[in-house]
């Protein structure tokens, strides 16, 4: 659908946009105001951490376009509107008919409008929004399931970790080395949302060896995690002792 503006140009979007909508009678106007950020935005560096399970599946770009308020605002006036967005040189949109009561229904207009918006702008200047350094550094470095392992409980990563292990162990014993690969960068990515004590470095250091005793090593290192988290300390004290052992 093409976007109807009222003031400003699709030829030549501005990156920040007025958008309004009215009631069935026409009547009645409401508004929100998009904004397209020259810099990707990683949220959750701003959240607190008792916060982060609900932004945890934020990614980089996803607050690079957005509009606020999320649900359009009842406004004095169309004609106010047009005052404000020529004084501001902003672009200014008709949304179509909304309804005020319905507010999940108006976010959601709202929502595609703003998707409009950055494809007629990148479009047309056809160029996408800038990455900052931090935001390019991390986009290189992320894995397809880190939003997944994110968002695992302290259990469940434990429990995707032994099933790892195990996979690994068995492409190092076939000799499937695309599977080698594939599973180690699994682990790597699971173990950024696992304690560092947990040594999961050793870990996989051996459930990728064809040493002698790595399979028991590998074994032992992955036992030492979960008396950690149980807080077993005697049974991690044996643990290690059993370690130190067979590498010896």
């Amino acid at each position: 659908m093409a976007l109807e503006f009222a003031y400003g140009d699709a030829s030549s979007p501005r990156g920040h946009a007025l958008v309004y909508f009215d009631d069935s009678g026409h009547q009645t106007y409401y508004a929100s105001y998009i904004v397209l950020l020259p810099v990707t935005v990683d949220v959750s560096k701003y959240v607190p951490p008792f916060l982060m399970n609900q932004v945890g599946d934020i990614g980089p770009g996803d607050m690079s376009a957005f509009a606020f308020p999320p649900s359009p605002e009842q406004v004095e006036s169309l004609d106010k509107l047009r005052e404000v967005s020529k004084k501001r040189e902003d672009d200014l949109i008709y949304g179509g008919v909304c309804d005020a009561g319905d507010v999940g229904a108006s976010m959601m207009k709202v929502n595609d409008i703003v998707q409009e918006y950055l494809e007629c702008y990148e479009k047309v200047n056809g160029i996408e929004l800038v990455m900052s350094d931090d935001e390019e550094e991390r986009t290189e470095t992320e894995h397809v399931n880190d939003v997944v392992y994110s968002l695992m409980s302290e259990p469940d990563r434990l429990g995707e970790l032994t099933k790892l292990v195990g996979r690994l162990r068995y492409a190092v014993d076939s000799g499937e080395s695309i599977l080698v690969e594939e599973t180690e960068s699994d682990i790597e990515a699971l173990s950024n949302y696992l304690p560092p004590s947990y040594q999961i470095d050793s870990l996989l250091k051996w459930a990728g060896s064809l040493e002698n005793n790595s399979a028991s090593i590998a074994d032992l290192y992955l036992k030492r995690c979960f008396h950690l988290a149980r807080e077993e300390y005697v049974e991690l004290g044996k643990i290690e002792e059993e370690i130190s052992n067979l590498i010896a």
